[in-house]
């Protein structure tokens, strides 16, 4: 699980996963350049709550159509139908896009500043669930957060839909915007230019996926919540994204209590652990406690598509607890240089090091593939303990590269190119020397090649990547 880095080809290659065109010719379309889609009705509050409702108001905002999410509440979220259309397909259509714009005075301000994301999107299989929840306790829940983000100009998100493997007939959504935070005297708006949900290139989806927050998990004002515990009233196996329930033992028991843990940063600090990711979007990670009071946790048998030759995984990682609370573990000087031991074992009995890489302070995504020994059909995977505590969320395993062009691009992101096409359509790079140059299928770029992606390396030895049309 090794973190991919800049010059893998096979990476590259995927870059065309988004921005393949058919991807969005089979998006299944909310709101599309500012107009909603006329295949959804709106889901109506009893009485309409003395008309106070949320509302999506097509208008526009520099001469530009988009529909204005109109805030009169603090509760009474969006709701729609998917009536006149066929239903959302998971199972083909899991990545949501948002295009969205924030006026600029609410940067700053008590309505995004909460510990809660921006804009929750809920999804809901029937109208009866609509009724009993809100957004953020829907089935099926996306969050995208505007903190510290640019305002006065259009975004755009792309984010996994983690829900319950049979969760794949979507027939309603609920839509909110910093809800719970008061809208005061709001008169300035957030507006949404598109939203779809789309498939990757390949249309493959992930055969396990899972980011340990749903309605059972989920809690936006503590630090933790259980996964596992020492009661009756145990999770569930359909409580989980993924369906499957961890298996965790402690030391000299087989009792064990397992956190979802969220390492809130104070919004005082105007940042997060400084990685880029956002815990008020991140919520709950699964806590993997240190050796001295936890064996291994378990995600048993997670079945593998009959066919699959290779497992492409990647998560989410960091040590538990920032800086300032350290303290709870060890030092962290322990583990800055061991592989983390976190492991597939197939049902065959082979068992195969996922990690190859060392821990990090802040949230990091690593990313690896390993061969499927012939036969094998399922697997575990195994989070070893370490001297400190870890947290682990967004576990995506897949049959094929998961690999968007947007994480790409920020992740390998170290700084800015500056560059140009010359007229004899030479790449010139002023702030680095160029590395080399892909076309989109991931081979070295010839003459015929107008859309590349360049490598670069600045004079402090980082990387960076950007895609450039030549002419």
């Amino acid at each position: 699980m090794k973190r991919i880095k800049l010059l893998s080809i096979a990476i590259i290659a995927s870059l065309a996963t988004i921005y393949a065109g058919d991807v969005f010719d089979n998006a299944y379309w909310i709101i599309k350049n500012g107009k909603i889609s006329s295949g959804i009705s709106i889901m109506h509050y009893k009485d309409e709550e003395a008309g106070n409702a949320d509302q999506l108001v097509e208008t526009t905002v520099n001469g530009v159509d988009a529909v204005e999410f109109r805030k009169t509440s603090n509760w009474l979220d969006p709701r729609y139908i998917l009536d006149s259309l066929a239903p959302l397909d998971l199972n083909t259509n899991y990545i949501m896009f948002l295009e969205y714009m924030i006026p600029a005075n609410h940067a700053g301000t008590t309505y995004i500043d909460g510990n809660k994301p921006t804009f929750i999107i809920g999804l809901a299989t029937d109208e009866k669930n609509m009724e009993a929840d809100n957004a953020p306790n829907s089935e099926a829940v996306v969050y995208i957060d505007t903190k510290w983000g640019p305002t006065e100009q259009w975004v755009q998100k792309y984010k996994y839909v983690y829900a319950y493997p049979s969760m794949d007939t979507i027939r309603g959504m609920i839509i909110s915007y910093v809800r719970e935070y008061g809208i005061g005297d709001m008169q300035n708006f957030p507006y949404i230019k598109n939203l779809c949900f789309i498939p990757t290139a390949d249309n493959v989806k992930p055969f396990y996926a899972e980011n340990f927050t749903n309605r059972s998990i989920c809690n936006f004002y503590s630090e933790k919540s259980y996964i596992h515990r020492k009661s009756k009233k145990q999770l569930k196996n359909e409580q989980f994204n993924g369906g499957i329930k961890p298996v965790v033992t402690e030391k000299d028991s087989t009792e064990a209590l397992l956190y979802a843990f969220r390492d809130f940063v104070p919004d005082s600090l105007r940042n997060t652990d400084g990685s880029g990711y956002l815990d008020c979007e991140i919520l709950q990670a699964m806590r993997i406690e240190s050796a001295a009071v936890r064996d291994s946790v378990v995600i048993p048998g997670i079945q593998i598509p009959a066919g699959t030759s290779q497992i492409f995984s990647e998560m989410l990682i960091k040590k538990y607890k920032n800086e300032d609370g350290a303290s709870i573990d060890e030092d962290f000087s322990t583990v800055a240089n061991v592989d983390m031991p976190i492991k597939l074992k197939f049902n065959t009995g082979e068992i195969v090091d996922l990690a190859r890489d060392t821990m990090k302070m802040i949230w990091t995504k690593y990313k690896g593939v390993v061969n499927v020994p012939a036969g094998a059909t399922s697997a575990d995977l195994i989070f070893c303990p370490m001297s400190v505590g870890y947290l682990v969320d967004e576990i995506i395993l897949s049959s094929t590269a998961f690999v968007n062009v947007k994480d790409f691009l920020e992740e390998n992101n170290h700084f800015e190119i500056i560059s140009y096409v010359d007229a004899e359509g030479n790449i010139i790079v002023l702030n680095g020397e160029l590395q080399a140059v892909y076309n989109m299928n991931g081979a070295i770029a010839n003459k015929n090649d107008k859309v590349v992606v360049i490598l670069v390396k600045n004079d402090e030895g980082k990387l960076a990547s950007k895609i450039i049309l030549r002419k």
